[in-house]
């Protein structure tokens, strides 16, 4: 199953941020969510993050293991997260929301 992307780092303070990007060739906004993964690491605190665009057709097992049903979907931490186009801010809270039950879960 290959990989098309992987972003290096996969840590935010010291927390490991696993994002996968679900898309298609022939998805409108899959790029658009691309886009917005790699805005997210340019912010402050966001730079280290690790995400891998997975073609749905090429990893159809893991697709369908997370229940994807249409693309762009985005997964973090191994959980599907959005099943669209998710905004800035959405995508911003999403990860912020995994860093904290991920932090609690290690207290």
């Amino acid at each position: 199953m290959p990989i098309t992307k992987y972003r290096s780092g996969a840590l935010v303070d010291n927390v490991s941020i696993d994002i996968e990007l679900f898309s298609s060739s022939a998805c409108p906004h899959c790029q658009r969510a691309s886009h917005r993964l790699e805005q997210l690491r340019q912010e402050s605190g966001f730079a280290n993050i690790a995400w891998r665009s997975v073609d749905v057709v090429a990893e159809i097992d893991r697709a369908v293991a997370l229940g994807v049903l249409s693309t762009p979907a985005i997964a973090i931490g191994g959980k599907l997260v959005f099943t669209s186009l998710p905004t800035r801010q959405q995508l911003r809270d999403a990860v912020q929301n995994y860093l904290s039950n991920k932090e609690s879960d290690d207290e």
